[in-house]
């Protein structure tokens, strides 16, 4: 989803050379700032990231979870 400029926030990092060097071929190439081809990289790990913590937690499965009575037992205590 494209952002105004007014949303967008400054900042600074320090790459090697070479990643910056094929920064400035894929920008001539595409037609893409650095900082937007930064920016979508950057995106993209994040959202394949996201994918992957989402399959993790699917896969949890809670087995010390208190049974029906047990969670009674607790909720009585706690209205006293």
């Amino acid at each position: 989803m494209p952002r105004s400029a007014k949303t967008k926030m400054r900042i600074s990092i320090t790459i090697i050379p070479m990643v910056n060097v094929m920064l400035e071929k894929m920008s001539k190439r595409t037609g893409a700032s650095k900082s937007a081809l930064v920016e979508n990289a950057l995106k993209d790990y994040l959202e394949k990231q996201l994918e992957t913590d989402a399959k993790t937690l699917a896969k949890l499965r809670f087995d010390d979870l208190p049974t029906d009575d047990e969670w009674q037992t607790i909720q009585s205590e706690t209205d006293l």
